[in-house]
């Protein structure tokens, strides 16, 4: 299951609307997957609030639903009576929840070359993906753009100013990666931070760490 989008950050993230106003430029953003939820506290790139507060926000200001959702550090306070909303979170929340992450169809990863990309991967990666769920923000940890080398305007629009490290959970299933759909393939993210973060791998370092994060 593979449920990906974009939608206008002319509204999400924005202290100054809480609707999208026609006439401003978008910046379309890559919806992060709905599979794996269950170790993952906060599910927004940019850490704003739980999965329910992710569920509550698109359902209320981006689909139409006519529920409540608020967030005065944004300025977003939306009202309806009755709310149709609220009542079904709970509910939508469980059944992400039982939503497994998808494994790597049969044959397609080299278990040899991903098993030396596992040790690559603990040695450099896994101080922010930590196990279990694969990020270090259910620690409330958030990265500056500068750390990660993306692109800073969308966290700029948000409270904290930092992005989450994504949970990797099927990477294979789900390109393009990062916030904003910037590395169409899982070697264009290795390359992109073996350059930012000064990691010093190999070229057969990269291919192996690829084949380990094509088996998550």
């Amino acid at each position: 299951m593979n449920l990906r989008g974009c939608f206008s950050d002319s509204a999400r993230g924005c202290p100054s609307r809480s609707h999208v106003a026609v006439d401003v430029p978008s910046q379309p953003l890559v919806l992060p997957p709905a599979y794996g939820l269950a170790q993952v506290k906060n599910e927004t790139y940019t850490a704003e609030g739980p999965i329910s507060y992710w569920n509550a926000y698109v359902a209320v200001t981006q689909m139409g639903g006519q529920g409540n959702f608020s967030d005065p550090r944004l300025g977003i306070d939306v009202k309806h009576s009755p709310d149709m909303v609220s009542a079904k979170l709970p509910a939508l929340r469980a059944y992400q929840h039982s939503l497994p992450s998808p494994p790597p169809p049969a044959g397609s990863v080299d278990a040899a070359v991903a098993e030396r990309g596992r040790a690559v991967f603990d040695r450099t990666c896994a101080s922010c993906h930590v196990s279990g769920s694969g990020t270090d923000n259910n620690n409330g940890k958030l990265h500056t753009p500068a750390e990660t080398g993306v692109d800073g305007a969308y966290a700029a629009r948000t409270a904290d100013k930092g992005y989450r490290t994504t949970p990797l959970r099927g990477l294979w299933q789900h390109p393009p990666y990062f916030h904003d759909g910037s590395a169409a393939t899982l070697a264009d993210v290795v390359a992109h931070y073996n350059r930012v973060r000064a990691l010093g791998l190999t070229t057969e370092q990269q291919r192996d760490l690829v084949e380990y994060l094509k088996s998550l």
